[in-house]
């Protein structure tokens, strides 16, 4: 069984109820966290941090400014006997030398217990069960969509992305989950191609012929009902993350 929790869903802030974007997917012994936003390790439990792999689409802050704190917290909780096994985590390739935030997490010196890795299109893992691949898509800087397969069923994470030019139509064509992004509503302006409205989101599952959408990276303040409603006028079957609520991918026997 694949569990997905979904830790945060806001941007570019935390608000409330609401965490920055971040995603736990729980398969066996293994826990892997898609982005990991302000305020979103509230929501992990103590032994969620074994066996852990965090993916991060991109490196703006709302999608990995909780690594700042998990960094230290993981060297604590190695001395303390609650961590077993070194938190990895996997960016963007080519930002690895260049952002400040990873230097400072790699300055730590012994005071963490992460290791940290680079990843790109051509990059594959495999996490227990778990086949691990990535696809990038256009936004201001290098970012990723992921795609999670396993016996269980395929489970799709949107990252950032603009409409045009991205990959998510082929890239989670026939999935069961498609996690996306849904920044913008009809009626509000977007600058340049970076981000989806609702209806751009819907119109990528309708396309990729996904099961299920579940909308995210919401504006902290706005109702999700409105993105949810924006998108049903196209894509019958869409959801909205909601901190703390788990859905679950099972093989059919």
């Amino acid at each position: 069984m694949m569990e997905i929790k979904f830790l945060g869903s806001s941007s570019p802030r935390c608000y409330k109820d609401r965490n920055c974007i971040s995603n736990l997917i729980k398969s066996g012994e293994n826990n892997i966290i898609l982005d990991f936003g302000n305020g979103s390790s509230r929501l992990l439990e103590p032994e969620d941090l074994n066996n852990l792999t965090i993916i991060i689409s991109h490196l703006h802050k709302d999608h990995y400014g909780e690594l700042l704190s998990i960094g230290y917290d993981s060297y604590i909780n190695h001395n303390i006997g609650l961590l077993n096994n070194r938190i990895k985590v996997y960016l963007p390739a080519d930002y690895l030398s260049t952002s400040p935030d990873y230097n400072y997490l790699m300055n730590y010196g012994e005071e963490k217990y992460m290791e940290f890795y680079g990843y790109s299109s051509m990059t594959k893992l495999e996490i227990g069960n778990i086949y691990v691949t990535f696809s990038r898509n256009p936004h201001q800087i290098d970012t990723y969509s992921t795609k999670l397969e396993s016996m269980d069923g395929t489970l799709v994470y949107s990252g950032d992305t603009g409409y045009i030019g991205n990959s998510l139509e082929s890239f989670a064509k026939n999935s069961d989950i498609l996690i996306c992004e849904s920044t913008f509503l009809k009626g509000q302006t977007r600058i340049g191609n970076n981000h989806l409205y609702a209806y751009e989101a819907a119109k990528i599952a309708k396309k990729a012929n996904v099961k299920k959408l579940v909308l995210t990276h919401f504006y902290p303040t706005i109702d999700k009902q409105k993105y949810l409603e924006e998108a049903k006028e196209v894509f019958e079957n869409v959801d909205v993350a909601e901190e703390g609520k788990i859905l679950t991918l099972k093989r059919r026997v």
